[in-house]
């Protein structure tokens, strides 16, 4: 459970630098001024909170996918602590992080990672094998994916700001991980909370689907795990 700030941190680290590929080895430095980072200042939101999100080094903003990351990672942890099987702790905590990337870089970039949408498969497979209802998963990210493909196609909207070949491929592992029950209200909170947030702040714009995607799904399997729904 501890661990999961720091490898939230891990991943939104990833998110922020995407599509470059950072270094894994060496010491942390600034983004924007190549400054060392302190290990002071790099506590998992705590540091981002005392430093009112400003960089120690040269003043400037944090991008909110770190304390996003951060936050996420802790819930992440916490979700997979609380699974009574070691092999089920690790898949929730694959699943999640994995979640938190994809969603962080769609939220930057407006863009499906492909090394995400790969992680994401190899656990939506194993979800396959050691699920008792495979072929209810399989029809849900099957019709997920042809419901949005479909859409994209009538819409006509291929473009970057809008449904892109990512948000389907992400839409139907999705819909494997979540099951049937789930699905439906997972697409539609998607689409409605980007809808509410953009009337609250009054303003319109392109809409990282894959982001509030990513944050539905883990919600919806959050509430599996902690016994709210049923799967």
């Amino acid at each position: 459970m501890l661990a999961g700030p720091f490898v939230g941190d891990f991943v939104a680290t990833q998110a922020v630098a995407w599509p470059r590929a950072p270094s894994l080895f060496g010491r942390s430095q600034c983004g924007r001024c190549d400054a060392p980072i302190a290990i002071g200042a790099k506590i998992p939101i705590l540091s981002w909170l005392l430093n009112r999100g400003r960089r120690r080094c040269c003043g400037g903003r944090i991008p909110i996918a770190y304390p996003l990351g951060e936050v996420a990672g802790l819930i992440c942890g916490i979700a997979a602590a609380a699974a009574d099987r070691p092999a089920m702790q690790a898949w929730i905590f694959a699943v999640g992080m994995t979640l938190i990337y994809i969603a962080l870089v769609d939220l930057r970039r407006f863009s499906i990672p492909s090394a995400g949408i790969a992680s994401l498969g190899i656990e939506a497979a194993l979800a396959l094998i050691l699920s008792s209802r495979a072929e209810e998963r399989l029809a849900a990210g099957a019709v997920l994916a042809l419901a949005l493909a479909a859409l994209r196609r009538f819409s006509g909207r291929g473009k970057r700001a809008g449904l892109g070949g990512g948000d389907i491929l992400l839409a139907g592992l999705l819909g494997i991980l979540v099951n049937w029950r789930l699905a439906a209200p997972m697409v539609a909170l998607a689409a409605v909370a980007p809808l509410a947030v953009q009337l609250v702040r009054r303003k319109s714009g392109p809409v990282p689907f894959g982001f509030w995607l990513s944050i539905a799904a883990g919600l919806c399997l959050l509430a599996v795990e902690l016994n709210l729904l049923a799967e």
